[in-house]
């Protein structure tokens, strides 16, 4: 799935450090309550087992991110001009070193 987001829209810097996160590591922390990340890793565990891998909390929770990070695609638009776009990518280096610009 893709997110599509003008510059407009960046209403809070926030947000930005979020698709950073996500650019960088692959997850969010603290996205997940403790209770849906159980039921997350759950509901993956028998795929995890099927692929081989030791089916442990920590085995299941980094196959979950790994395929969800292989499916996430996010679209930025930011405009070139001024300098909102190189402070952006000076404060938020993923936006820069995992895309393309």
């Amino acid at each position: 799935s893709s997110g599509i987001n003008a510059e407009y829209g960046v209403a809070e810097e926030g947000f930005l450090e979020l698709v950073n996160n996500m650019l960088t590591t692959g997850q969010v922390p603290a996205l997940f309550p403790d209770d849906e990340k159980e039921a997350i890793i759950n509901g993956v565990r028998d795929e995890v087992q099927k692929a081989g891998i030791n089916p442990n909390k920590e085995n299941c929770w980094n196959y979950f991110i790994k395929k969800a990070s292989s499916n996430l695609h996010i679209v930025l638009s930011m405009s070139p001009v001024g300098d909102t776009l190189r402070t952006r990518c000076r404060n938020f280096p993923g936006l820069v070193n995992e895309t393309v610009i």
